[in-house]
């Protein structure tokens, strides 16, 4: 019987998952790497969108939450996003145990907890339709689960991941209690919510799964399959919640991360989209009434995706609204007071990391430091600007590398995954990653009563 290891990265902008053979970091193959498709009605099939939007008499996910949240925007209704940010907060069970605010849940009947617990539940419901959908998944074995998060709070992963495993549990119960249905566009009803989730809360147990940090896994992904390509390198990942560094060091037959490198930063790509937004409500003069404003910024955050990928590829982006327009530069976001901050940190982050790992290359007698950028924001200039920077000293050198591997473009894999690959790379790396590196173990998952080895309802 197959053994596989599946890892889960549930992003603040997208969810994403990957499973490999058990053991495959040691023995790379890269047609045997299954990257999931989770999405096959979204814009790219490798990305769930992270989001949970409550309407009147029903509870959406992913894109349909997103595209129901933007149609009632003007009034004042959000879909609940940023889950890693409630999941980083220092008293963690006040803030699960906290209603959603009105804007979220109009109902008010909602706990944080709640909500967290649905979306985990439409994620592993996509993650079992991903699997019964790979012809090579499908045809059984026994899966060892792994989740891929920030390092929060140093030396309180094991509390954190208590907690995490548990709302894994709770929401596995709740998806096996409503089966399909959770994938629907059309989401669940408040009524089979409140006759299903208390249910499944009280009957649940912690789901069996490992930790490893994001960094890490993203460290653990560029180190496969290069032994004759260096041994030493830094990775940097920023996605939308967090800007996450690791180094490792390749000791033969075996790679270990340098601890002393890691740092995790609070700001990433969600910080910058409140920075280009804080601008372009300043810029339009004409923008000052409440109703205006609120408009305005209904029509930005819409938008936001495609304003934030122009700033960064071309330098500048126009937003248009009701005849008039706004045009914001780069060089305005590299202005901003707070964002010089975050580049400060960044940078000082980015410093520490380096030193670690050149230090160790030198003790080594090596010569080379591999960089690489990966996260939604590993294209960014500011980012690429800091791995590609000259080294006062010449030794060790620091080698820039791309964050999509030649591989990644092979015919073994369906779907568009080469331009969304430096997003992927926590989860393939987490996928791929030995025990050794896992933050917390979480034990094995044995099969269960479907081929896949995931409990599935049966029609």
């Amino acid at each position: 019987m197959s053994e596989w290891t599946l890892c889960i990265d549930f992003g603040t902008a997208y969810s994403k998952a990957a499973v490999a053979p058990t053991g495959a970091w040691s023995r790379f193959d890269p047609a045997s790497l299954r990257p999931l498709m989770l999405s096959p009605e979204g814009h790219n099939a490798f990305l769930l969108d992270s989001a949970v939007f409550v309407d009147e008499d029903r509870v959406l996910f992913g894109r349909a939450a997103l595209e129901e949240a933007d149609e009632q925007a003007d009034n004042k209704r959000a879909a609940l996003r940023s889950f890693k940010t409630l999941l980083s907060v220092s008293d963690l069970d006040r803030a699960l145990n906290t209603n959603a605010p009105a804007t979220i849940d109009p109902h008010r009947v909602f706990q944080m907890r709640d909500l967290i617990v649905l979306y985990l539940a439409y994620l592993l419901a996509s993650i079992e339709r991903a699997i019964l959908a790979d012809a090579t998944l499908a045809q059984g074995g026994t899966f060892t689960r792994r989740y891929a998060a920030p390092a929060w709070r140093s030396g309180d992963s094991a509390g954190m991941h208590a907690v995490i495993v548990r709302l894994f549990g709770e929401a596995e119960a709740f998806r096996a209690a409503v089966g399909k249905r959770i994938l629907s566009p059309d989401g669940l009803s408040l009524r089979t919510i409140s006759d299903a989730l208390p249910k499944a809360m009280e009957q649940a147990e912690p789901l069996e799964m490992g930790l490893i940090f994001e960094a890490t896994a993203a460290a653990a992904y560029t180190s496969v399959g290069l032994e004759g390509s260096g041994s030493h390198m830094i990775v940097v990942d920023m996605g939308a919640g967090t800007t996450d560094i690791a180094a490792l060091a390749r000791l033969g037959p075996r790679t270990i991360e340098l601890p002393e490198a890691r740092v995790t930063l609070k700001q990433a790509g969600d910080f910058i989209d409140r920075v280009i937004a804080n601008q372009v409500l300043e810029s339009a003069k004409w923008a000052k009434r409440p109703e205006a404003r609120t408009e305005l910024w209904s029509v930005l955050m819409r938008q936001m995706s495609d304003i934030k990928e122009a700033i960064m590829a071309d330098g500048r982006a126009t937003l248009r609204n009701q005849g008039r327009s706004i045009t914001l530069a780069l060089r305005d976001v590299e202005k901003d007071e707070d964002f010089r901050e975050f580049e400060k940190a960044l940078r000082q982050a980015y410093d520490h990391a380096l030193a670690i790992v050149r230090d160790d290359a030198r003790a080594r007698g090596r010569s080379e430091v591999q960089a690489i950028a990966v996260g939604g924001g590993a294209s960014a200039p500011f980012i690429q600007e800091l791995i590609r920077r000259k080294m006062e000293s010449s030794r060790p050198r620091v080698i820039p590398r791309p964050a999509t591997p030649d591989w990644a473009h092979a015919r073994e894999f369906k779907g568009n995954l080469a331009p969304v690959f430096p997003q992927l790379a926590i989860a393939i790396g987490g996928a791929l990653a030995p025990d050794s590196m896992l933050a917390a173990r979480g034990g094995f998952s044995p099969p269960a009563n479907d081929r896949s080895g995931i409990p599935v309802e049966r029609d």
